[in-house]
């Protein structure tokens, strides 16, 4: 019977040692999962993992698959996905591909890309030579879906793989980057990137119209950067995702990675030997037989709560796959909490440090929660979702006449987002946007200076 640690929890006075365990496992990232699991296996002769174990079909296994919308007959085998920190950039990308296309002439065209890289990440081949190829190899390919495919290839883990040059390797990881001055830092390294190699800062203020303390600020966010994805990428710390979400025939479909979810077992050789040795001996073997029976459950309920949890999110946000940000409705973890029947601590400790594998690349599951915002809303839209919003409105503007706070209010308005001018402000000045006055001053200092 599955127990319902969320209503466990509220009982702290009553909470066991194991129990604590339990909760702990829970806030464990994948890699502080993994190096738990190595501890625990070096002391205790009791638990082994399936590399370690025969396969004998003895063993007690904690091993389960669920499809998100789909009944246990119609479970899918779990994919196997090596844990050796080592793997080299294209097996990495192998795995994520995989998932971000479903169509076998996108994943064609994606495979053809993953041959192309150099070993820093950038691509060799020109990406109408690529489209050329394919269509001699039979194929029916064009440089826009080659385009198109290459777009959602440099959003993968590591971010920037597949660009041309330094400039598109920079803005496909500032395309994901949720710190303050990211817009602000896209726009420096759009179109001021040599004023920027030469350290023309006063220039770039007087451009941009931001005073020194903001551009170092982007420049700051730019400099964290990976120039060379591919190089760093086996050097780095690999963030491995703790569930896998695609896209099939039957719909959007969850499940556990592998990677991150090591299989465990008890040693059924050590067990047998609990009749056979002397009282000593056989105490000690029986306090590990126990601690590993814990060990199995604590992970077990991990996994568990793992994919409840992000089924349950997925239920909420079903058009974050289509439209990304702009597509995150509101949701919060009491609502979530509330879906899988566990306490609101429980989605809070169950969501710090866990990623998942999606066909937009390889997301934290904090960033899916947001708050409502607006009164009167027609639309349900998060803080995030506005920020997105309000960001590709922008983007879209007439160069001569930017829109001021007011347009852009009236704007997500009409397309039944109901915000107060002000929220519109204090968004676009949290992404490092600047007023509608600053950026028309920007491009009349740009076309003066062109003249």
């Amino acid at each position: 019977m599955r127990q319902n640690l969320g209503a466990r929890i509220t009982t702290s006075a009553t909470m066991t040692p194991q129990l604590i365990q339990s909760i702990r496992f829970l806030q464990l990232s994948a890699q502080e999962l993994e190096q738990e699991i190595a501890d625990v296996l070096d002391r205790n002769l009791m638990l082994e993992s399936d590399d370690m174990a025969a396969d004998d079909g003895d063993s007690e296994s904690f091993d389960s698959i669920h499809v998100l919308g789909s009944s246990a007959g119609d479970e899918i085998p779990e994919d196997r996905h090596p844990s050796d920190a080592d793997r080299d950039l294209r097996a990495r990308l192998l795995d994520q591909l995989q998932v971000a296309f479903s169509d076998s002439v996108d994943l064609a065209i994606a495979l053809t890309l993953l041959d192309a890289l150099d070993e820093t990440g950038y691509l060799e081949d020109r990406p109408i030579d690529i489209a050329r190829g394919l269509t001699q190899a039979g194929l029916d390919v064009d440089l826009a879906r080659v385009e198109q495919v290459r777009a959602v290839f440099m959003r993968q883990d590591p971010a920037g793989v597949g660009a041309l040059d330094l400039r598109e390797c920079l803005l496909a990881q500032l395309s994901q980057s949720a710190e303050p001055a990211a817009s602000l830092a896209t726009r420096l390294v759009a179109g001021h990137l040599e004023a920027l190699a030469h350290a023309e800062l006063d220039e770039l203020c007087e451009r941009l119209a931001v005073d020194m303390s903001t551009l170092r600020d982007a420049i700051d966010t730019i400099r964290r950067l990976n120039p060379k994805p591919g190089l760093d990428a086996q050097a780095s710390e690999i963030t491995v995702p703790d569930a896998i979400v695609s896209v099939t025939d039957r719909g959007v479909v969850v499940r556990l990675n592998g990677a991150a979810h090591p299989h465990l077992r008890l040693n059924t050789t050590y067990e047998r030997m609990l009749g056979q040795c002397n009282r000593a001996d056989a105490a000690a073997l029986n306090d590990q037989l126990v601690e590993a029976r814990w060990f199995l459950r604590s992970i077990e309920m991990r996994r568990d709560t793992i994919l409840r949890t992000v089924q349950a999110i997925f239920e909420r946000q079903p058009d974050y796959l289509e439209k990304g940000e702009a597509g995150l409705r509101p949701m919060t973890l009491k609502q979530i909490a509330d879906d899988i029947g566990m306490h609101e601590s429980t989605i809070c400790r169950v969501t710090t440090s866990k990623y998942i594998q999606t066909p937009r690349g390889v997301i934290e599951l904090k960033r899916f929660f947001s708050s409502e915002v607006g009164s009167g809303t027609q639309t349900s839209a998060s803080g995030t979702a506005v920020k997105a919003m309000i960001r590709n409105i922008i983007a879209a503007e007439p160069r001569a006449e930017p829109y001021c706070d007011a347009d852009i209010t009236a704007i997500l308005a009409r397309r039944g987002v109901t915000v107060a001018r002000r929220t519109v402000a204090k968004y676009r000045e949290a992404m490092g946007i600047h007023s509608a006055k600053l950026r028309a001053q920007r491009i009349t200092t740009l076309d003066e200076a062109l003249a």
